[in-house]
Formats: structure tokens, C-alpha cells, sequence
């Protein structure tokens, strides 16, 4: 499915399938608010001609990302138990959507998934493309439940012919739980900013395209790398970047799109704002996520520095560290 020569014994693939990998934020205090909806999209087509490159970083530059915010829970940030970074997205603006939106900029995604960067433009037709998806996550049954609550019921969508959770591909199970972060640091991949739902998406599509490379070329060895994580890890890096964030869907039509949005909340917007993500703001999303994606194909690429051991602590939720 990704270009890799399939060994003999190989059962058939997808044709040409779209691997859309999803995350979500909750609120720790109110586990049914969906304050962040991450994405990160692979196009198999878009691999065509490539050869994939040990490190994978030639497969990651071809990633598609976005991360929509329901404007309603500008105000929520996570701080309890883990540490929430809902402004710091690293790959592109985030997108302020009202919660009644949800649904239907998912629904346009997996109708067309090469057109990530115009689901929200509602001024827009969505025509069926008929791609073979393949659902990615980690720890999908987490993910699949907080779209469930946003209405969205993936199980519902006819081309989603499979489902890759990179915890399970990891070797982690429900009694064995594999981290986020140390499932990358176990790659070689330092993450900045995790517990944010569009990092989180994009870092775990990178995790499953750097698995999928190395245990081509080395059957095995993804396992008995993580084996060498089993102890405590380095704290997870943050910085104090905001990306920039515009509205789409409905929010484009009123000043902030809700009356109970706490105004002090949120973060400056980009600019030029008041778009339908065909004109000046989707030039600028473009920009700012190939600016992004050479920043964190460059960070793949240093996969053969070796990395330090710790003493610093995993949380216990598998999902986001």
C-alpha cells in the first residue's frame, strides 16, 4: 500500500488507498467536550515514483495535515493531567469551526480526502471521490468513541475499508499500553508540542510510515527497539510558538461565532481571516504547512542520532504520550 515490494506470501492490498489518521482532545474535567480535532492525510498517489528512503521522511513529506478547534471551547485547556497546547499547532494555521460544524467538515473529508485544506469551505460542492480509505489512530477505539460524541460514526463510512491503530502495530494492547511519545522517541522522532490534537495526528501518521519502512527492511526490530524505552523518558519538549488561526464553516458568517466564546480565550487571528480557503488564507495554510513539513522532515531525517536516556516519567494514557 505504500510502495513497499510485498513479500510472496502477502495477502492482496488496497488500490490506491488515502490513509487518514485522526486525533482528538477532551476536556479532562468534561470528557464529552471535543475541544480539538486533529488530521493528518497520506495519499498513496502522491507516492508514485518514490523510493522509499530508509529514514521515510520522503513518505512524510507528502503528508496533509489541519487541525480544526470548535470555537465554543475556546476557553477549555487541559492542565490537570496532562498538558494541553491547543494554540501550538506545528504543521499549518488552525481552524476555528463552530461544534455544529463537525460533522459535516468530517463528512466532507472522507468523501474527498485529497481536499483537506477545503472541507470546511461550505460554499463548496463535496463530490464523492470513491478512494479506498484506510482509518489510522492511536489507540483507535479512544478516538473512534470521541467522534461518536461529535456525531461523526466512522463504521458508518462505506470506504473505510480498514483501520491501522499504531498501538497495536507497536505491539501494545490494552494491558500493555504503548505511548505516544515513547513510540516516537523509540523512532528516533523527538515530538514537540503532543497533547495537541493536530500534532498528535500528524506524529502518529509519522510513527506508522516509519514502522512500516523499518520493519520492511528489518523484520522485528520496531519491538525490540521499543524494549529499550521500557524505563522512564525525557520530558516531553514544548515551546511557546501560537500558530496562526483563521475561521471556516459557519464561523465566517458572525464576529466570533458564538456569544459564549470567551473573547480573552483566544489566541490571535491570522490576518486575513474571512475566507473560503480558495483565496489568500488557503496560499497562506499551504505555505505554512510546507514550512512545517520541512521542518519535521528535516527532524525524521536525524533518525540516526542516537537518543539519550532518562529519568523522566510516561503518563499513563497511552493515547497522548
Amino acid at each position: 500500500m505504500l510502495g513497499l515490494p510485498a513479500p510472496s506470501k502477502a495477502p492482496s492490498t488496497l488500490t490506491e488507498p488515502v490513509f487518514i489518521c485522526i486525533d482528538c482532545e477532551a476536556f479532562e474535567h468534561a470528557q464529552h467536550k471535543i475541544t480539538e480535532i486533529g488530521l493528518a492525510v497520506l495519499d498513496t498517489r502522491d507516492l508514485s515514483g518514490l523510493t522509499p528512503a530508509e529514514d521515510g521522511a520522503n513518505m512524510i513529506s507528502k503528508v496533509k495535515y489541519a487541525h480544526f478547534k470548535p470555537i465554543e471551547y475556546a476557553h477549555l485547556k487541559n492542565r490537570s493531567f496532562v498538558k494541553g497546547c491547543p494554540d501550538a499547532f506545528n504543521f499549518g494555521p488552525s481552524t476555528w469551526i463552530k461544534l455544529a460544524d463537525t460533522n459535516r467538515v468530517l463528512n466532507n473529508i472522507f468523501k474527498d480526502p485529497c481536499q483537506l485544506g477545503t472541507a470546511a469551505d461550505f460554499s463548496r460542492s463535496v463530490i464523492e471521490s470513491n478512494r479506498n480509505v484506510v482509518f489510522v489512530a492511536h489507540n483507535a477505539g479512544s478516538d473512534v468513541s470521541y467522534l461518536k460524541q461529535l456525531g461523526f460514526d466512522i463504521s458508518a463510512c462505506k470506504n473505510v475499508l480498514a483501520t491501522i491503530d499504531t498501538q497495536k502495530l507497536a505491539g501494545g494492547s490494552k494491558r500493555r499500553s504503548i505511548g505516544l511519545n515513547r513510540l516516537l522517541l523509540s523512532l528516533n522522532l523527538e515530538p514537540v508540542n503532543l497533547h495537541n490534537a493536530g500534532n498528535d495526528a500528524a506524529y502518529t501518521m509519522h510513527a506508522m510510515l516509519l514502522m512500516a519502512v523499518r520493519d520492511y527492511s528489518q523484520p522485528g526490530i520496531v519491538p525490540a527497539t521499543l524494549a529499550r524505552f521500557a524505563g522512564k523518558l525525557p520530558p516531553t519538549r514544548y515551546n511557546q510558538v501560537v500558530a496562526p488561526h483563521i475561521k471556516a464553516g459557519t464561523t465566517i458568517n458572525d464576529e466570533l461565532g458564538s456569544t459564549d466564546v470567551d473573547k480573552s480565550a483566544m489566541p490571535p487571528m491570522a490576518s486575513t481571516t474571512r475566507v473560503k480557503m480558495g483565496g489568500t488564507v488557503r496560499k497562506f495554510a499551504v505555505r505554512a504547512t510546507q514550512s512545517a513539513t520541512r521542518h519535521n522532515v528535516a527532524s525524521a531525517m536525524a533518525l540516526q542520532k542516537p537518543f539519550p536516556s532518562s529519568n523522566s516519567g510516561d503518563s499513563s494514557r497511552s493515547r497522548d504520550t
